[in-house]
């Protein structure tokens, strides 16, 4: 049985259910990153689902994006409130105290990092003991989403999202046009679901210009972003789920 953090925001709700449900994996919590405006809401959103199925604890992190909350958006959660008691540890510590104790800890983001980026930045050493991060979310240039060239959960926060590709832990980048429903897709590869892949470096244009966000997926090692070349090791990303 797979030891799992799942780290949400919007989107991912149904996704999130079925997975709490399937008995091959062993859902220690779930932590909620910021990529709306109204984080509250979207707190008691997540905890409202997951109290639908389960009693996995639900913890709060991150109130907005590292930097730059251009991104972040009103849109997509209502007005929510909740009867359900929350976890009083930060997500950040959770998934710090997780990545110490458990072997094989794996995370599973179906949104913004910025949770994730936060627990590398308080204490590297702990969380390069993850045994991999799947990540749904990045898009192949050509590819448009949120723009034309970024997806939400990258855009929404670019730095936690730059700061976990170049941590140096295993990553699984499942990019938004491999599917129609990418969370659900995330949870299929988490259980071994047979893939195309690709091996690649990886890294993320932080600048401020229209390419912002893109997800460099770097075959080689030679294309420089943000005036650096590719570094660390190169990662996994799904080309098709067959």
């Amino acid at each position: 049985m797979k030891n799992i953090i799942v780290d949400i925001a919007s989107l991912g709700q149904d996704a999130l259910v079925k997975a709490l449900e399937d008995k091959e994996l062993n859902i220690l919590g779930v932590t909620v990153s910021p990529d709306v405006e109204n984080y509250e809401d979207l707190c008691n959103l997540n905890i409202n689902t997951v109290r639908k199925v389960s009693n996995v604890q639900v913890f709060k992190g991150a109130q907005r994006p590292l930097l730059n909350k251009d991104y972040v958006s009103d849109k997509f959660v209502p007005k929510t409130t909740t009867n359900h008691k929350f976890d009083d540890t930060h997500a950040v510590n959770f998934i710090i105290d997780c990545a110490n104790k458990y072997e094989n800890l794996e995370i599973v983001c179906l949104g913004t990092m910025t949770n994730i980026a936060l627990a590398i930045l308080k204490d590297e050493e702990a969380m390069k003991k993850i045994k991999r991060i799947y990540i749904a979310g990045g898009a192949l240039l050509g590819y448009q989403t949120t723009t034309p060239t970024s997806q939400h959960n990258i855009l929404a926060d670019v730095e936690a999202a730059s700061t976990v590709f170049k941590s140096g832990i295993d990553l699984t980048l499942i990019p938004a046009h491999i599917s129609e429903n990418l969370q659900q897709d995330a949870f299929k590869i988490v259980l071994g679901a047979k893939c195309e892949t690709w091996d690649a470096f990886l890294s993320i244009d932080t600048g401020i210009g229209f390419t912002r966000g893109q997800t460099v997926i770097d075959l080689a090692g030679r294309n420089p972003i943000n005036g650096e070349t590719a570094e660390g090791k190169k990662q996994t990303v799904i080309t098709a789920v067959k």
